[in-house]
């Protein structure tokens, strides 16, 4: 932690009262598997990665893409993001709510050498066009950058580097407690990952059947047979109703509390508020999600969003007869079939120092919630 901001030389203009740390370790999973976890191609994404990695829900809005997930590189978005968070307790107590605009970049590369290194780079900059809200929200600034290295092991080492600010050294303490918590969130990228195959696998399930993928793992495992009465026996004993979790979200299959694993997923109501899904799979379906690529949920995915996309355009185009507001669109980055660019850490950082002109030129006519906390 430091408070010497004149000797960091941080973008941005003065910060009030910096606090910065460093952590390195290693995530016991593959480089794909924790990308998967960290990547935020659209907001949504952005709020459940918020949610179940950082306990911290959040209001916002994409300001602009410049990029989005490729062939190339299934887990890539460049653009700039407006949110806001509530604070948690205790500084809820004597703090007003943070807002942030940011410009960031996340992906996978290939170094030099061959090796595959995962990257996830945010900083705060001044829109002119999304100045600050009413004096009940402070605009924050934030900076860090994370870098993931697959090892030859099978394991990805992490070196993760961030700056908040924190207008006040009381908080200084309860800032880097927070921060921490935040950082060591990043470990459990892998559980999200799980989390969003399973919701793929959900949303597929007919896809699956059809390639016989779950049908045949009910053929394999007769075992679950013995669940159905094993539950009734149960519940006959404490006198109380049979599990909603009684049945495998996947393979539909009675399963006993023994056979069954269980896991909460983040789902929008009709409002966009993220709510808790309490699923339940088999420990055989369970396996079945967990080989899943991510890579290629990645890239379906993102196909969806464009195809959905297309059809919002699409109806537009049908209720106006005058060109489109936004005065930008999100082409089709899909249809390449090389993973993974060779790029130098130079040409990465010139990339990256080109956002703030970029995204101030495209941003102008985007028009951003004023009550972002309803």
């Amino acid at each position: 932690m430091s408070d010497v901001y004149r000797d960091l030389n941080l973008p941005g203009g003065k910060w009030n009262n910096p606090s910065v740390l460093l952590a390195v370790g290693t995530i016991d999973n593959t480089l794909d598997e924790v990308m998967f976890g960290l990547e935020t191609p659209d907001f949504q994404t952005m709020q459940v990665r918020a949610e179940t990695l950082v306990k911290h829900p959040i209001n916002g809005d994409i300001l602009t893409q410049l990029a989005g997930p490729t062939e190339i590189d299934p887990f890539q978005f460049m653009g700039v993001t407006w949110f806001v968070g509530q604070p948690t307790w205790p500084f809820k107590l004597v703090a007003h709510a943070r807002d942030f605009v940011v410009v960031s970049a996340t992906g996978v590369m290939r170094h030099t050498t061959g090796e595959l290194i995962g990257y996830e780079m945010v900083q705060s900059i001044h829109l002119p066009e999304c100045p600050p809200l009413p004096k009940s929200v402070v605009r924050g600034k934030i900076m860090y950058g994370a870098i993931y290295r697959q090892r030859e092991e099978g394991d990805v080492d992490v070196f993760i580097h961030i700056y908040v600010e924190t207008h006040c050294r009381l908080f200084d303490k309860l800032v880097v407690a927070e921060i921490w918590d935040s950082v060591v969130g990043f470990w459990n990228a892998p559980s999200l990952s799980e989390a969003k195959k399973l919701q793929w696998c959900m949303d597929n399930k007919s896809v699956l059947l059809q390639h016989k993928i779950l049908s045949d793992n009910i053929e394999k495992f007769k075992h679950y047979e013995n669940c159905p009465s094993k539950r009734s026996s149960s519940s006959r004993r404490r006198s109380t109703h049979l599990s909603d979790h009684g049945t495998c979200a996947l393979c539909m299959v009675q399963i006993c509390s023994s056979c069954r694993v269980k896991r909460t997923l983040k789902v929008p109501d009709e409002h966009s508020k993220l709510l808790d899904l309490h699923v339940a799979v088999c420990r055989k379906c369970i396996l079945v999600v967990q080989d899943q690529d991510p890579a290629e949920i990645a890239i379906d995915n993102q196909r969806k969003r464009e195809a959905q996309q297309h059809t919002k355009r699409e109806d537009t185009r049908r209720r106006m007869t005058f060109p489109s507001m936004w005065g930008f669109s999100l082409l089709s980055t899909l249809g390449t079939n090389k993973r993974y660019p060779s790029i130098s850490v130079s040409d990465l950082v010139k990339l990256i120092n080109s956002f703030s002109d970029v995204g101030t030129n495209q941003i102008h006519s985007v028009r951003r919630k004023t009550d972002p906390l309803h």
